[in-house]
């Protein structure tokens, strides 16, 4: 049963999420980045979504990064080659995993992050981060990383 609070939530901002195509050696994983506007709307949903009674998921539009959010990470000087998600799947099954997973996934140019109460609270702090200069960075397991700029 979907949570009403979660579903009647609505994405301000943008979103940028993209991997690399070449030099993953130094840049594997996920990439993600966040004006204001998303950073704050992503707290509403993250404070949402702890206090729903029910499991809940909501998808998220992604915007292409621009050059600007590109030079960022700086890989090749802004000019290795990328793929954007269309969208990303936030998923908090509550109450039937750990505190602790993290799941991270593409499913046909979507990006699925299943995780626990613990991971959702370090993924808004850390997309919050990223307005204060926190960068360069990532959380995740093994070849599963989510980097934030």
């Amino acid at each position: 049963m979907p949570d009403e609070i979660v579903e009647r939530w609505k994405q301000n901002g943008s979103l940028y999420l993209w991997r690399y195509l070449e030099n993953t050696r130094n840049f594997p994983g996920w990439h993600l980045s966040a004006d204001d506007l998303f950073c704050q709307s992503f707290a509403d949903l993250t404070e949402k979504m702890l206090a729903a009674r029910w499991n809940s998921q909501k998808t998220l539009l992604v915007t292409p990064p621009s050059s600007r959010i590109l030079n960022v990470p700086n890989n090749r000087g802004g000019e290795a080659q990328w793929k954007s998600a269309q969208s990303l799947l936030l998923k908090y099954p509550k109450d039937k995993v750990a505190e602790d997973y993290f799941s991270l996934e593409e499913v046909e140019g979507n990006v699925v992050l299943s995780v626990g109460a613990q991971k959702l609270r370090l993924l808004c702090e850390c997309i919050l981060g990223t307005r204060q200069g926190k960068n360069d960075y990532s959380i995740g397991i093994k070849d599963l990383q989510l980097w934030f700029w």
